[in-house]
């Protein structure tokens, strides 16, 4: 960088009130705290779905029938940060779920809150996701496992 450079950078800093001597940055950062689950069922002859909101409730479709109870979550994330800033959430398209040979797509993800949020006043922010897994016909049974990205950035 050179010298003008940094003049224009110290003249930056000065105009939002920091001191460019003792200046640093606060990255916004995201760790998972809880995966996201769809549970057990039973694929049948029809395909179908299986719906997890953000909320962690389960809604089933179609040929999809309900099996053990338990072992539904949606996904968790807290975004930390500096308090009070906003930032937005980008959900992936589709992912797959796999078991072996066989598989499964995962799309439609939401979350909450939907789009975008704001950091709290301590420096952290929890985000739930959920998303729709669909089930083929007579979907090959197995345990099916898989991973998706969740990214924020500040506004």
């Amino acid at each position: 960088m050179t010298r003008r450079g940094l003049g224009l950078v110290a003249l930056a800093l000065a105009l939002l009130g920091l001191d460019p001597r003792t200046a640093s940055a606060q990255l916004i950062g995201i760790s998972n705290t809880r995966e996201l689950a769809f549970g057990e069922m039973v694929a049948g002859i029809s395909a179908g779905t299986a719906v997890v909101a953000p909320a962690g409730t389960r809604s089933l479709t179609g040929g999809v029938s309900a099996g053990n109870s338990g072992g539904i979550t949606s996904a968790s994330f807290t975004v930390t940060g500096i308090p009070l800033l906003t930032f937005s959430i980008s959900l992936p398209s589709s992912t797959a779920l796999t078991s072996g040979a066989h598989s499964m797509t995962v799309n439609t993800f939401t979350s909450s809150p939907s789009g975008s949020g704001q950091i709290g006043a301590l420096g952290s922010q929890v985000v739930t996701v959920g998303a729709t897994l669909q089930v083929g016909a007579s979907q090959s049974s197995g345990s099916y496992s898989g991973s998706f990205s969740v990214t924020v950035v500040y506004n």
